[in-house]
């Protein structure tokens, strides 16, 4: 497997979208795949990647609480509807398992090691690794995200000979518990089988490398706002929204004022790593304004595109708060 770390596919990968694909990048056939992939046990330093597509949209929760609506986003021809089951919608946190189980085998594809979409996974190593708890009720928390994951089903149109229809599926297919805690309620050790969807964008290297702190952002919408800046920013200077697209494509269920205070906190204490943000509320409506780290690339870019001074007033603002 050819380097992902960054995006080597242009455009958002749905199931049966074949035109996402690059030329000879189809993964095996299940039928010639491994029975089952073991995670390589791993604590720090390791390669962190995410899906695109869920990068794009705003397919986990941000909520805190337990959420049972229906959302639906459509952009640009596609549309996605997020059903959730009794247990509550994936959120962004739960998300977290899925981010690891699809940087191991990405990591075990590019080494040679047979992969499959049925992946056993080591809890603790998985807490560890995600930066959480290893307290024994985070072991019973692993099951929730399960079930949460299982019971989200995606909806999205699929264009097949020229015919739009309506695919679903959910995130993961099924899990399975192989070795339990004490008291018969948390996970040591688990199997789960992830979505062809996601296999598909692992093996297809619609896929982006995080960074590690990500897991260390605290917030639903921090993680939120980093996806975004990641995927649309990339490796660029600086990426530039309408705060009324920012708040459709955050996915967020506050109103738009209340979601604008939100995003000033986060302005101002400037956790994200790798991009700042600024608003910039001379505009109607207003713009949000993601800028890389590196001031020298920064600068450089400003003075090449003719717009020095308005980068220069933007990074102003994020080094004053």
């Amino acid at each position: 497997m050819k380097n992902s770390s960054t995006a080597g596919v242009t455009g958002t990968l749905f199931p049966g979208d074949d035109a996402a694909l690059p030329s000879g990048s189809r993964a095996p056939a299940d039928a010639v795949q491994a029975d089952l992939f073991v995670v390589l046990e791993t604590f720090h330093d390791w390669p962190v990647k995410d899906d695109m597509s869920s990068m794009e949209y705003p397919i986990f929760s941000l909520s805190k609480n337990h959420d049972t609506r229906i959302r639906q986003y459509s952009r640009g021809g596609k549309s996605v509807r997020v059903i959730p089951s009794a247990y509550g919608a994936a959120t962004v946190f739960d998300k977290d398992i899925l981010i690891y189980c699809i940087s191991q085998l990405v990591r075990a594809a590019d080494a040679g090691i047979p992969i499959s979409r049925r992946v056993r996974v080591d809890v603790y190593p998985f807490l560890v690794g995600t930066r959480r708890s290893t307290g024994g009720a985070a072991y019973e928390r692993v099951v929730d995200m399960c079930r949460r994951l299982k019971g989200t089903t995606i909806e999205t149109n699929v264009k097949t000979n020229e015919k739009e229809q309506l695919e679903g599926f959910g995130l993961i297919e099924d899990y399975r518990i192989t070795s339990y805690t004490k008291n018969q309620k948390g996970a040591l050790e688990l199997e789960l089988t992830i979505s062809d969807w996601l296999y598909r964008a692992a093996m297809d290297f619609d896929i982006l490398t995080l960074h590690p702190d990500y897991f260390s952002l605290g917030q639903a919408l921090e993680r939120r706002l980093y996806e975004l800046a990641r995927k649309h920013c990339g490796d660029k200077a600086w990426w530039e929204i309408s705060i009324t697209l920012l708040h459709e494509k955050t996915g967020s269920s506050q109103s738009l004022r209340r979601f604008k205070q939100d995003l000033k906190e986060i302005i101002a204490n400037d956790p994200l790593p790798d991009y700042r943000i600024a608003l910039d509320e001379t505009t109607k409506p207003n713009k949000v304004v993601f800028l890389t780290r590196d001031n020298a690339k920064l600068v450089c870019e400003a003075n090449r595109a003719g717009r020095l001074s308005w980068v220069s007033f933007f990074l102003q603002k994020t080094l004053t708060h």
